[in-house]
């Protein structure tokens, strides 16, 4: 099931609404998202569920032998090690065992076979999650969990239990206590839920067509199409994850929970290392928060540390080497920004400071995804970019391909940035929109995109979101 299927969206959805906004008490709402949370993950996954659940009880475990044993250094340290190592050996299992097996094969020469492991959809995030909330209950950021069903409904809260954003137990604690939903919450939620589907189905899909196509020319490899395919894949994985972050945010608002944003217009970042401010925040606060400063953060190895984090971001992503060196690229540039690009850009003239990071950022940006998208004949692919290996710097399909594309290249750009939002500020300013207004016409581009996502929806196939993948 998914969330961009016609059957969840007038089916699902639906039918849980109306079991939830008619039970009577916050008990009998949280059985019903436990249970429809697990009908959803169980649709595509009917034997990992077991798996998740068996995630959520260890931890649960874990987490009240920990504070069971809070003046006990030794033995608090002792669970939450084993805690550790059970939740990263079981997502070592199903996601990296086939690529260590390969990767010992080619360097050793020897023939143990391969193993087929079907991965759990968003074992990733599912794992991170759990795993966060024993790190948390460790150091004392937040009360142990005594009920699991309410831990349970934390892991597999069906909006962002497969591709995020990740969720801080201590971040959401007080709203599993108190399930009320208050009218506007759903009127905002519904609206970016439909934002969300409207970014998938509208834009996301488009941008991903139009990217294989210009990486997919055989007979005619050319440096502008290229470069066309790098920005439409980078549109592409931005709709894509934006778009299922704004409708897990949307859902979760519709059922009483304010998940942190996950997304702020990374594209109009001038640096990486403010790209890396805006995109997927909710990762990033992990590695920094669990990782980088346990590490010693800036006070001590202050670039091992970097390169350590991006090493494992990058290898969080998936199980191939070029997510190792899409992650290491982004470790190493960071490294060159801060001890020396941001000092001469800081340097700079403001109109020059503009136009020259706008670029920058655009270029390392596109390229960066370049590396994420082949992962195969990675260096051959990327060597296109830098005009090796090319027929000519562009030619006849290409052209054509441009021109057949160019409405949702500047379509796609547009939206990627905080243009939209600037000018409805600047019309409240301007026109003194009221509050009715505004809600009227939040609910009428509600039903409009509602309807224009409903049309793509019925008319494609099944096109699942990236992130399902991680």
């Amino acid at each position: 099931m998914v969330f961009s299927h016609p059957f969840f969206v007038y089916g699902f959805l639906p039918l849980l609404f109306l079991c939830y906004y008619i039970a009577k008490s916050d008990g009998t709402r949280r059985a019903i998202l436990i249970l429809f949370s697990l009908v959803f993950y169980a649709w595509g996954e009917p034997v990992y569920v077991f798996l998740m659940i068996f995630s959520v009880a260890f931890n649960y475990l874990f987490g009240r032998l920990i504070d069971l044993y809070r003046r006990n250094r030794f033995m608090k340290k002792l669970w939450l090690v084993l805690a550790v190592i059970l939740n990263l050996g079981i997502l070592v299992f199903f996601k990296y065992t086939g690529f260590l097996v390969s990767n010992f094969n080619g360097i050793f020469r020897t023939g143990f076979t391969v193993p087929s492991i079907v991965m759990p959809i968003g074992i990733s995030f599912f794992t991170f999650q759990a795993m966060s909330y024993v790190i948390d209950v460790y150091r004392g950021d937040t009360e142990v969990q005594m009920s699991f069903p309410r831990l349970l409904l934390y892991v597999s809260f069906f909006p962002q239990l497969i591709a995020g954003p990740i969720v801080r137990y201590k971040d959401i604690e007080m709203q599993l206590d108190d399930m009320r939903v208050r009218p506007y919450d759903i009127c905002d939620g519904m609206y970016r839920f439909v934002s969300g589907a409207a970014k998938k189905l509208l834009l996301a899909d488009s941008c991903f067509a139009a990217a294989t196509s210009f990486y997919g020319l055989t007979d005619e490899v050319t440096f502008v199409g290229r470069w066309m395919g790098a920005a439409f894949y980078a549109l592409y994985i931005y709709y894509d994850f934006s778009g299922y972050s704004d409708m897990a945010i949307g859902l979760g608002k519709m059922f009483g929970f304010r998940f942190l944003e996950n997304f702020d217009y990374p594209y109009a970042s001038h640096t990486a290392t403010e790209f890396w401010r805006r995109w997927h925040i909710s990762l990033g606060t992990f590695f920094r928060d669990y990782v980088y400063i346990p590490l010693g953060g800036n006070r001590r190895h202050h670039l091992r540390n970097i390169l350590v984090v991006w090493f494992l971001t990058g290898l969080w992503h998936g199980a191939s080497w070029n997510f190792v060196i899409w992650g290491l690229f982004y470790g190493v540039l960071l490294i060159f920004e801060k001890k020396f690009f941001i000092r001469f850009l800081d340097g700079l003239g403001k109109v020059s400071y503009s136009i020259i990071t706008r670029i920058y950022s655009a270029v390392i940006t596109m390229f960066g995804f370049a590396i994420f998208y082949f992962t195969e004949n990675t260096a051959k692919s990327i060597g296109y970019l830098f005009g090796i290996g090319l027929d000519s710097f562009s030619g006849l399909f290409t052209r054509s391909l441009i021109t057949s594309n160019i409405f949702l290249l500047i379509i796609g750009v547009f939206f990627a940035y905080p243009i939209m939002p600037k000018l409805i500020d600047m019309g409240k300013r301007i026109l003194g929109v009221s509050y009715e207004v505004r809600r009227g016409t939040m609910l009428v581009t509600t039903f409009v995109l509602m309807a224009l996502a409903t049309a793509k929806m019925v008319g494609n196939t099944f096109s699942p979101f990236l992130y399902w993948n991680f």
